[in-house]
């Protein structure tokens, strides 16, 4: 049933939002999933609130890793951590340890950039932050009604239909073109794709929400490049796992670490330029990073 035409009843699943694990099990489509997270990270005030938050994002996503042998520093919980035994024949261009540092790579990126919006927003006014906390809702929480379903998804393929159709927005807001679908949901080093069947019936919906949240009034005060970077965290915070979704971690992720400031202080020594560079080379190979 398309969108338009229904109205989600169901109270959101409050885990969902503050998910510590690469899933997504709730009726949402990932519209909802580590809301409070972005939404506390847009509206940080003080140095109190920066410093709760930035404990439940190592919670959440885990530490900053000293380097690709660190396996000590906390990390997500779904990931598959390498025992110390493996370190030393530990190959990071193939294989598990591929996977490994590749995962890092964007648990660390996306955990950066809360930092980044975190701590841009304590600089700014208080109706700024009003303003962000206003936009955030409308494309995290109030998307729900437009791209959520009347029962909880029990794939977690369907999970990535919002962050899939954030990608296809950032793509139309940056580049001018529009009409791609990038819903392919994948190990990045092999060829089958799978994508989240209820996307068909809500892409345009979702599409014209993210159009219209962005010209509106509410949103005027904001900076273009305000509201860019703040779609690109929801697009990245809201997928269930982005090492499966190349399409988030290009138009989301990478973006954050072509800023010229990236990384922020006291961050990711993994999550660098150089190191997505890499990543995006690898994921080419399986056409899985498009032109």
């Amino acid at each position: 049933m398309p969108a338009a035409n229904h109205i989600v009843e169901h109270e959101h699943n409050h885990a969902c939002e503050t998910a510590t694990l690469a899933d997504c099990h709730c009726f949402c489509h990932g519209a909802g999933h580590q809301n409070d997270l972005i939404v506390r990270a847009v509206s940080c005030n003080d140095s109190d609130h920066y410093n709760g938050l930035l404990s439940d994002l190592e919670r959440v996503l885990g530490g900053f890793h000293a380097s690709q042998s660190d396996i000590t520093t906390h990390s997500r919980g779904s990931r598959s951590v390498p025992e110390e035994y493996e370190l030393a024949q530990l190959r990071t261009g193939v294989g598990k340890g591929a996977s490994w540092l590749e995962t890092l790579i964007v648990d660390e990126g996306l955990h950066a950039a809360f930092v980044e919006i975190a701590a841009a927003s304590m600089e700014v006014d208080t109706q700024a932050r009003s303003a962000q906390r206003a936009f955030v809702e409308r494309i995290t929480t109030l998307a729900i009604d437009v791209i959520g379903s009347d029962v909880d998804a029990i794939n977690i393929v369907d999970s990535h239909v919002w962050c899939s159709i954030v990608s296809e927005y950032l793509d139309e807001l940056v580049s001018g073109h529009a009409n791609h679908d990038y819903s392919e949901i994948c190990y990045p080093r092999k060829t089958h794709a799978q994508r989240p069947a209820p996307l068909t019936d809500v892409r345009q919906d979702g599409l014209q929400l993210l159009r219209t949240a962005y010209g509106s009034e509410a949103a005027s005060s904001l900076s273009p490049e305000r509201k860019l970077q703040i779609i690109r965290l929801v697009g990245a915070a809201t997928c269930p796992d982005l090492w499966r979704h190349p399409a988030a971690v290009r138009f989301c992720l990478y973006p954050f670490a072509e800023n010229s400031d990236w990384p922020t202080s006291q961050t990711t020594q993994i999550a660098t330029l150089e190191n997505f560079k890499t990543l995006r080379t690898r994921w080419r190979i399986r056409r899985h990073w498009l032109p």
